[in-house]
């Protein structure tokens, strides 16, 4: 059952989104700031979790940073960043509460700049030169990335919990999500234009950082004693649990390609 909801939720979501990504413009920007307000949501849960109660404005505020993000110069990211800043701790001055300032500021700014900032970075290769295919040629790496890491991990996985932070992923699950995210981006090079240091980018981008933004997830999960970030996805977990590889892979993509351009 719990393998037949994966599907169905599958079936539905994929085509959906990559029509979103590769029509780009309001549609992206809209889906992308749905996206981040809920996984923005999702943390803020699991901050609760661990005794961190941060204002359900919170969410809100990162939204505000997210789409600044995306739409305004570093002056402007940088203004929302300091609203959100002093909101939360003026909220602690106002009332006197000093027992745990530290952890909601921190937490407070952790939020939004994981997830507001970072995944602000999907839309921002959209704009660029080509960026049609540069992200819909990083949705399907990571997609192939994911799946290589899974099928490989179930059949021959045999050296796992080298993280611990995800007990169940095995050595040999890793190197195949690296090695077939290189394999991938060769198809790259001759059906979406990429350039050799483009494919190369993303490769890294996908089948490294891609992993490592699951992986640093799940040590989020783990320190909040959840399994998923929600139940949103019946068989798939969370919204958060669901885009978490974007948000190291899409801002190491996009600080690559500045470089490379």
């Amino acid at each position: 059952m719990k393998l037949l909801k994966r599907v169905l939720i599958a079936v539905f979501f994929i085509p959906l989104l990559i029509y979103i990504f590769y029509v780009g413009g309001v549609a992206l920007a809209s889906f992308l700031a749905l996206v981040a307000f809920l996984m923005m949501f999702e943390l803020r849960e699991m901050f609760f979790k661990k005794g961190i109660i941060l204002p359900r404005i919170i969410s809100i505020l990162g939204l505000i940073v997210f789409l600044s993000s995306l739409y305004f110069d570093i002056v402007v990211v940088f203004a929302s960043l300091l609203i959100t800043f002093i909101f939360v701790m003026g909220i602690d001055l106002l009332k006197n509460r000093l027992e745990g300032a530290m952890q909601r500021s921190s937490a407070a700014v952790f939020l939004v700049v994981y997830i507001a900032v970072f995944f602000s970075c999907v839309y921002h290769i959209r704009t660029l030169d080509n960026g049609r295919n540069l992200v819909l040629g990083l949705l399907f790496m990571i997609w192939i990335t994911d799946m290589a890491a899974y099928f490989t991990g179930k059949a021959i996985g045999k050296h796992k919990g080298i993280f611990k932070a995800s007990p169940n992923k095995s050595l040999e699950g890793f190197l195949a999500g690296i090695i077939f995210s290189l394999a991938g981006s060769i198809l790259l090079l001759f059906f979406m234009e990429f350039s050799v240091a483009q494919a190369v980018a993303v490769a890294i981008s996908s089948g490294i950082f891609g992993q490592m933004g699951d992986l640093i997830e799940s040590i989020l999960k783990r320190d909040a004693g959840v399994k998923d970030s929600s139940n949103a996805l019946p068989g798939h977990g969370g919204i958060l649990d669901r885009f978490d590889s974007f948000l190291l892979a899409a801002p190491t993509f996009y600080v690559i390609l500045f470089f490379i351009k």
